[in-house]
């Protein structure tokens, strides 16, 4: 039998839901890796590639990969946690995470996304390099679990069976047949708990849909695994031996980054390695082919909010059942999501509709049309809509700005720095910049001079001049920017030194 821990033996018979029972108030050693990569399409306008759902308050006042922490905490320490991500969310993803005690050289950096199977395959053999036998756990960033005390009690179970070197996936109880989902069908029971696992199964039309559901024993695909790294690299290297074979190299060729912070990121090497990779899911390269498979039956009030629709699940609806936010007046409207700002949106007699408003793009949209607003994403990309991609507020590893207005000569911006933080030392060619401090105080260097700055002063950045713009306080600086020139864009920026190593 295999140990436990460093010293304590397993008595034979001892597995599965017993040892689960044993260990039960004991803290796990997990690790757990969360996954977001997701580009949550499906979520425009909130959602955009450069800052997608997971980044987002979609679903209360947490961003949803806050929240997957916060659930997560009580039974895994914060230093026992990793996330992987898109480089271009990196940054983001830290400063978020800060406040949960997540250590940002865990944060994992893929400079373009290859799948699930690349990812989880980067994080474990990390993992394995300082203990193979370790029990890792892998969750979507963009999940929301109402019940989180029997998800907990869950993952104790599946580590106990995880150490019986079984891979193990969750498998969500279907409430209803449910066509946007795969399936995992189960097979003979384990005498340890769960099940193994049949066969997996493609997304059922909705005739199959109920016939799984009038049958039993299916259940939904989740994408939430536990198993051991060193049995989930031996299945690795068994089914997908291209990508095992070149694990090492892209851990080896893996660096800090400079600054507040210091995530991991691929070199020059790694990154060609990485992109290079076939794009291939964990389920269709692993799980699907594996003798290994075992599946714990999950009732965790699950969903995968996985469209605007998925809030009336998980969000408080009105007496009409509307789901709200922001500034919303809804008079005899009844079954409607309707999410905004600042600004007021007043519905009248509008049934099942979906309304979605953002500075720069407004989405009205039936509810049963609600899968298809990624079609809308792939029209505005094809007609080149920079909405697609991009919004009036866009972050920056030092803070964020917001554009407030735009013509052809000007451009007004809201600038936020954080404390601490400061922009790059950098020159424009086509412009000039005057700059006005709201809030906090500003640290301005234009040429070689440098002076300090409070509210209601201000400073003109003449073109060609090199300047940088530094926040030394406590709290946030907030200043506004008018910018004057015949190129108004990022593109007009000389970068001379950077201490988030952009020049």
């Amino acid at each position: 039998m295999e140990s436990a821990g460093p010293s304590a033996k397993i008595p034979d018979g001892l597995t599965g839901s017993l040892l689960f029972h044993l260990h039960r108030e004991r803290p796990t050693s997990m690790q757990a890796i969360i996954l977001a990569g997701g580009s949550g399409t499906r979520f425009w306008p909130k959602s955009r590639e450069q800052l997608p759902k997971q980044l987002l308050q979609i679903t209360g006042p947490r961003t949803m990969i806050q929240s997957t922490l916060d659930r997560l905490l009580p039974l895994v320490p914060a230093s026992n946690h990793w996330v992987v991500t898109n480089e271009q969310h990196a940054m983001e993803t830290c400063r978020q995470l800060a406040t949960q005690g997540f250590c940002a050289s865990q944060l994992l950096a893929e400079p373009v996304g290859r799948n699930t199977a690349a990812a989880i395959g980067f994080a474990a053999r990390i993992l394995g390099e300082s203990d193979p036998d370790t029990i890792m756990g892998v969750f979507p960033a963009d999940h929301a679990i109402t019940t989180p005390e029997p998800f907990r009690d869950l993952l104790k179970e599946a580590e106990a069976v995880a150490r019986g070197g079984h891979l193990v996936t969750l498998g969500i109880q279907p409430s209803a047949p449910e066509t946007g989902y795969g399936y995992i069908k189960q097979g003979a029971a384990l005498d340890g708990g769960g099940f193994r696992v049949d066969r997996f199964v493609e997304k059922p039309d909705a005739q199959t849909a109920a016939h799984y559901l009038k049958e039993g024993g299916y259940y939904w695909n989740s994408g939430m695994f536990v198993w051991k790294v060193s049995v989930l690299l031996d299945e690795l290297k068994t089914h997908l031996p291209k990508l095992y074979e070149q694990l090492d190299t892209i851990v080896a060729n893996t660096l800090e980054v400079k600054g507040r912070y210091p995530y991991r990121k691929l070199n020059k090497i790694g990154r060609e390695i990485f992109e290079s990779l076939e794009p291939i899911s964990i389920d269709y390269g692993v799980m699907e082919k594996s003798d290994k498979a075992v599946v714990l039956p999950a009732n965790i009030g699950w969903n995968d909010v996985g469209a605007w629709t998925a809030l009336t699940e998980v969000s408080t609806k009105d007496s009409e059942g509307n789901v709200v936010e922001g500034k919303v007046v809804a008079l005899d409207s009844t079954g409607s999501i309707i999410h905004g700002n600042d600004r007021l949106i007043a519905a009248l007699g509008v049934n099942d509709l979906i309304v979605v408003d953002t500075p720069d793009a407004l989405l009205v949209c039936a509810k049963d049309r609600a899968q298809d607003v990624r079609k809308v994403v792939e029209r505005i990309k094809k007609e080149n809509h920079p909405e697609a991609v991009t919004s009036c507020t866009e972050n920056r590893p030092w803070g964020t700005y917001t554009v407030l207005q735009k013509e052809t000569n000007y451009l007004v911006k809201r600038i936020e720095v954080f404390p601490g933080e400061s922009l790059s030392l950098q020159s424009h060619e086509h412009r000039s910049e005057h700059w006005t401090i709201t809030t906090g105080t500003a640290e301005v260097q234009v040429k070689d001079d440098i002076q300090t700055l409070t509210r209601n002063q201000s400073i003109h950045i003449p073109k060609g001049a090199k300047h940088r713009l530094t926040n030394p306080g406590s709290d946030s600086l907030i200043i506004i920017e008018v910018q004057i020139g015949d190129k108004l864009d990022e593109d007009d920026i000389i970068r001379y030194e950077d201490k988030y190593d952009r020049v």
